[in-house]
């Protein structure tokens, strides 16, 4: 059927047809200009998009500019952010004069002309057979309004690209690309760190950098051509503009009424410079509201069903502003309170850090809040040091570096002790960087190919691997104070060989060249023979440093050693590489870092004593929510094992007209007693004995308590037996 309507040029009039359902946006919604068209489509034509968006996508990013990041794989929203974000603190901080419009596109998607959309993509080189797969989407559209339930004659839809095709985004990056490169033709920008600054973009939020009178004129001149083109108008009365920095004598003349200001402003749903406290007002309270919507419910909920609404419905509206800013103290420590709250409806059994766990260690997978946001910037680090080498943030993130300790490092500072780093006068965000990387242990990995530049980068002073100051710390600050903090500047000093005592004796100011032959020495034990051949090769001409090297590969060990317990030491492998660590491990981590107080030595269920199980025994966490069980059947089974059931020797302690005793004998009823060691249970166990045997499976007590082992070839005897 698609492609007999590529070949006549037209599809079926169920797949033109698009029902438009109106989205509201913000504002005064008696307004038709702040409700969003979505174009609700037909199976078939969502899937002839989507196929056609897969392949588009394979080559994104190498039409569209790195400024560019929406619907571009590879790319985020946040890399928007960061840009902004850095460059104001820089500007800031340097007194740099620098002026931030803020463009708002009127009806952007609405208003691309078909004809110009078609010319662009022939003029990026798109073959024709694909070019007319595309066309034929748009050839002879209709809409039809849905309004209060009910639909509009169908009108011709002439222009316009439909918001809810999977080819949308990327339509329209490409539509808007050639005005971003006349853009970036035509303005001089800001220069930071040997970076020019021109422009960010996110689909149609559009922010621009000008340094003055000309920037501006070069920018009205061409949005006026660019209107002319593709039918696309800036709303000047939506837009801003934010001056930065020290701007003397007057101000650039800004068009059509706009106005500078300085402050704060809100970019991309987050609120920056003078304005970042309004990004957490009312936090606590839109918690509290968003937890109430669902606490009629909380009864006959599950601890999944509570867990679901608590990461995904409640705690996620945080993570967008988490992602790129810290939030005040106590804030998170605050909602975190009532998230447990929720959990528990007020009663709690068992220690958050618990609960933060995952469902397959024991806990319920409940989000920590700070662990959450350490694995946001340890994701952040990820893609600074082996993120894509065009990353628009990241000279202007070198900048911010390079002031830490007045070192003049960047990447090299995380092979360093953060602990022994000098963060003063760093954003807030910076900070944080290295208050978490501090948490763990960084080790690099020995590779085949040593790299002579990253070499040559390697820090030897504050911790690192070839640190030669011997915890001395006036030793550090003199390395420091003459400029020799990387073994670069050793090897100008002693040669490759690193054998030039008197040079370096020199060079330091000391006296010793025994002290000095004993530093030297252990930088060279320090050395692997790799390294050293490389050296050797850089010192007889042979080689020279490549600054396109990928930067070393690193591993992150959590700071737990000094701890102990099976709950900090499961199932979740602890050393992360740094090139390949996914998000969730990432987090995973953070969450043991942050709560190994509470962590170490807790037993990840009290039946291990009672039953005498063996260290390397652990509970079958992951078949407690497996099918036939009940949601609610786990979660008692999840009790148990956790030893956190209120049997009558708890109860009696709250209510003393209640007996410790166990209603079916005279013992003291406690959660061992009630599902190990009670009289009628001994007709159960007589009757599972007999079940397993007819698996050909051994049954034990321990098994009872602990779960059935599931596996891919056992699955279903597991789910029988378990039922």
């Amino acid at each position: 059927m698609l492609n007999a309507s590529v070949a006549g040029d037209k599809l079926p009039l169920s797949c033109r047809r698009a029902v438009l359902t109106l989205v509201p946006k913000k504002g005064d919604l008696t307004d038709l200009k702040q409700w969003r068209p979505l174009s609700l489509l037909c199976i078939d034509s969502r899937i002839f998009s989507k196929t056609l968006a897969t392949r588009l996508g394979k080559v994104m990013a190498e039409i569209t500019h790195v400024d560019q990041t929406y619907c571009v794989p590879g790319r985020s929203i946040f890399d928007n952010i960061f840009l902004i974000r850095d460059t104001l603190d820089v500007c800031t901080t340097l007194e740099k004069k620098l002026g931030l419009l803020f463009l708002d596109q009127e009806k952007a998607f609405d208003r691309v002309e078909h004809i110009y959309l078609w010319k662009v993509l022939e003029a990026f080189g798109f073959n024709p057979g694909f070019l007319a797969m595309i066309k034929v989407l748009y050839s002879d559209i209709e809409s039809l309004l849905k309004v209060n339930g009910g639909l509009c004659a169908p009108f011709k839809v002439d222009r316009g690209i439909r918001q809810g095709c999977s080819l949308s985004g990327m339509l329209y990056a490409l539509s808007f690309e050639p005005l971003l490169h006349r853009l970036r033709a035509g303005m001089s920008g800001v220069v930071l760190n040997r970076t020019v600054l021109r422009l960010s973009a996110y689909a149609d939020d559009l922010a621009v950098m000008v340094n003055g009178q000309q920037d501006i004129d070069v920018l009205n001149s061409i949005f006026k051509d660019f209107k002319l083109l593709s039918s696309a108008t800036v709303n000047w009365a939506k837009s801003e503009a934010i001056l930065v920095g020290d701007w003397l004598g007057t101000l650039p003349k800004l068009p059509d009424g706009l106005n500078w200001k300085r402050g704060g402003f809100k970019y991309l749903g987050v609120f920056l410079g003078d304005a970042i406290q309004k990004n957490w007002d009312g936090a606590i309270e839109k918690i509290k509201g968003r937890l109430n919507k669902w606490r009629w419910l909380l009864p006959q909920l599950s601890y999944r069903g509570r867990c679901l609404i608590i990461n995904n419905l409640v705690a996620s509206f945080l993570w967008h502003k988490l992602m790129c800013l810290d939030p005040p103290p106590n804030l998170l420590a605050k909602v975190q309170a009532l998230l447990i709250d929720f959990f528990w409806d007020r009663l709690h059994w068992v220690p958050q850090s618990v609960l933060y766990l995952p469902r397959e260690e024991g806990g319920q997978g409940v989000v920590h809040l700070s662990s959450r946001g350490a694995a946001f910037r340890l994701h952040f680090i990820q893609r600074l040091l082996t993120g894509p080498e065009n990353l628009t943030w990241r000279r202007v993130a070198y900048a911010i570096l390079q002031t830490v300790g007045g070192l003049g490092q960047d990447k090299p500072l995380f092979l360093m002790d953060p602990a022994k780093l000098d963060t003063t006068g760093l954003p807030v965000f910076y900070k944080g960087l290295f208050k978490v990387w501090n948490s763990f242990k960084v080790q690099k990995e020995e590779e085949e190919d040593v790299s002579l530049h990253w070499l040559l980068s390697e820090p030897v002073i504050n911790g690192a691997r070839l640190d030669i100051t011997c915890g001395t710390a006036a030793f550090n600050a003199r390395l420091c104070q003459t400029g020799t903090v990387t073994l670069h500047e050793l090897v100008d000093i002693c040669g490759p060989k690193l054998k030039n005592v008197e040079s370096m004796v020199t060079r330091m100011g000391l006296r010793s060249m025994r002290v000095m032959g004993q530093i030297l020495q252990s930088l060279r034990s320090a050395l692997t023979p790799e390294e050293h051949k490389v050296l050797k090769d850089y010192g007889n001409g042979l080689m020279v440093p490549d600054t396109t090297d990928p930067f070393p590969k690193l591993l992150l060990i959590p700071k737990i050693d000094e701890c102990e317990g099976s709950l900090l030491f499961s199932t979740e492998c602890m050393k992360m590489d740094m090139d390949e660590v996914s998000g969730k491990t990432m987090y995973r981590n953070c969450v043991k870092v942050l709560n190994k107080k509470w962590l170490s030595s807790r037993v990840d269920t009290p039946w291990r004593s009672v039953l005498m199980i063996k260290n390397n025994v652990k509970p079958e966490w992951k078949a407690l929510y497996k099918l036939p069980l009940t949601k609610r059947m786990g979660d008692l089974q999840w009790r148990v094992l956790h030893g956190i059931v209120a049997m009558n020797s708890f109860i009696a302690v709250l209510n003393p007209e209640v007996t410790q005793d166990c209603p079916f004998c005279s013992m003291r009823e406690t959660v061992f007693h009630a599902f190990l060691h009670c009289l009628r249970l001994c007709p159960l166990f007589d009757f599972l004995h007999s079940l397993f045997q007819a698996f050909d499976e051994c049954f034990f007590k321990q098994i009872f308590i602990l779960g059935f082992k599931y596996c891919k070839t056992n699955s279903s005897k597991g789910e029988l037996i378990s039922f």
